[in-house]
């Protein structure tokens, strides 16, 4: 009886082994092309601009399509809400 546990417990060993794969957010890669003008993009996909309003103080905020996301007060959640709709976008659930 001692071999057969041996042989139950080599074969649980070598069943296949699952991979667990993390997907992170998108945080997006933003550079200043042009004095009030950003432009982000994750691994090569872009995922939209953020462009300072002039002349009142705030940011309007793009989608990767040009469509327009929001006004918003700062440059941080201009860029958080451009990310936050191409996560969206990407899943398929929503679209704007």
């Amino acid at each position: 009886m001692p071999g057969r546990d041996r042989k139950a417990s080599r074969a649980s060993l070598a069943s296949p082994r699952r991979r667990l794969t993390l997907v992170r957010p998108p945080r997006g890669l933003w550079v200043e092309v042009e004095r009030g003008f950003h432009v982000g993009n994750e691994r090569g996909v872009f995922l939209g601009s953020v462009k300072a309003a002039d002349p009142e103080p705030g940011f309007h905020a793009f989608g990767s399509t040009s469509e327009h996301i929001g006004w918003f007060d700062g440059l941080v959640e201009a860029k958080a809400a451009v990310v936050a709709a191409s996560a969206v976008s990407a899943s398929g659930e929503l679209t704007h």
